[in-house]
């Protein structure tokens, strides 16, 4: 079965002529650079060298930069496929038209598995109650034998059969050999992206590979042997393997400036422009709860923004933002539709300015770690936070 067959048409067109015709009206958005996702996927596959698949993470909206034109990036780039981590993420790529292998990292539930087959989608599996659900969607279907992937939990604590229940698992596939074949194994790292510890990732890796030798008793040879996230691909090269499966590295930063694989660019600006401007004096009370009071007569800036959008409240007194070049502080409570920003020491800001909140203006440049940092958060949820109210444009 062709990966799209089942998702092309009427119901794919009609959703096309609806995204059409969304309205966007307010001057807030974010910015998707598409050369930039196809250069970061390869410098990663430059990283790994050629005979290492690359598995384009596209999961949560792709980080949010948006699934599946972000998807057709790294397609294009020469991504082996995709990764998500919801059925329904995978049945979307398929809908419109992405015909690249999809792994679904999260699993198999009842209801779950005729969707998979009929998508074409690759799950990953690792209870016997999985390989049931599937092979009896297969027989159903008639479809060919379905690629699953194994997951094997050797530290993470979370997804996977555990080391001890593995020769279980392998029993309850024996009995599946003509619905089910084994195109994969897999297991994931906890601390990659901890600089100071390696001891947990190479006992991890050390565990993983028992099981393959474990795996080759029973004469299960997958041709794809993955471990690798973006800070394990960085720090552990001998954990390559077959495929590697990058997430916050190919949008253009790490887990942390010292895990950051070298040459990525930043897939994602957003910016807004000057609502208008207040003139107040010194000694006005600012915002919400009135926790900022102005030292100085100052000119702020109203920036349509707000932790409706995703730029989180927790930044209040401590976020900036550029205008002509130049950083001007968020000035009191940040609100769920609106922004104050301190242009004071720009006075010939105007209404209508440009405004940078995450990228680059002249010699600037705020990136997803500072964003991070001022909100106490990690760089995944400056990009994931970011919520619909922002259209996504294509650069």
């Amino acid at each position: 079965m062709s990966p799209s067959a089942s998702y092309r048409g009427p119901e794919r067109r009609n959703q096309d002529r609806r995204q059409s015709r969304t309205v966007e009206v307010r001057p807030t958005w974010a910015g998707v650079d598409q050369a930039a996702l196809a250069s970061n996927l390869r410098a990663v596959q430059s990283h790994v060298g050629e005979r290492c698949r690359v598995l384009a993470v596209v999961k949560a909206d792709g980080y949010g930069h948006g699934a599946v034109d972000s998807a057709r990036s790294f397609v294009a780039a020469g991504a082996w496929g995709l990764a998500v981590s919801l059925i329904e993420e995978g049945v979307e790529l398929r809908q419109h038209g992405v015909r690249a292998p999809v792994l679904v990292l999260g699993g198999v539930s009842p209801g779950s598995e005729d969707v998979i087959v009929h998508g074409a989608l690759t799950p990953v599996v690792w209870a016997p109650q999985h390989l049931q659900l599937l092979a009896a969607a297969v027989r159903r279907s008639g479809a060919e034998r379905l690629p699953i992937h194994l997951k094997i939990d050797t530290g993470m604590s979370r997804l996977g059969v555990l080391p001890e229940d593995l020769d279980g698992l392998l029993d309850a596939l024996g009995r599946y050999e003509d619905e089910l074949r084994v195109e994969g194994v897999m297991t994931h790292f906890a601390c990659a992206d901890d600089p100071d510890d390696r001891a947990t990732s190479e006992a991890q890796l050390d565990r993983f590979r028992a099981c393959l030798a474990r795996l080759g008793e029973r004469r299960i040879h997958p041709q794809i042997r993955h471990v690798c996230n973006s800070a394990g691909l960085v720090r552990f090269p001998e954990a390559h393997l077959d495929m590697v499966r990058p997430g916050i590295a190919i949008y253009g930063a790490g887990s942390s400036p010292a895990v950051e694989l070298a040459g990525l660019r930043m897939a994602m600006g957003v910016h807004s422009r000057l609502l208008g401007i207040r003139e107040l004096p010194a000694g006005t009370k600012v915002s919400y709860g009135h926790r900022q009071t102005l030292d100085r007569p100052s000119r702020l800036g109203i920036v349509p923004v707000g932790y409706g959008d995703g730029y989180p409240r927790n930044m209040s007194g401590r976020a900036q933002m550029l205008i002509r070049g130049h950083r001007c502080p968020v000035v009191g409570n940040i609100t769920m539709d609106l922004s104050m920003v301190d242009v004071s020491d720009l006075p010939d800001a105007r209404e209508g300015e440009r405004v940078t909140l995450l990228g680059s203006q002249g010699r600037e440049r705020i990136d997803v770690y500072e964003m991070a940092e001022w909100a106490g958060l990690i760089p995944y949820e400056v990009t994931c936070g970011l919520s619909k109210r922002v259209p996504r444009r294509l650069i």
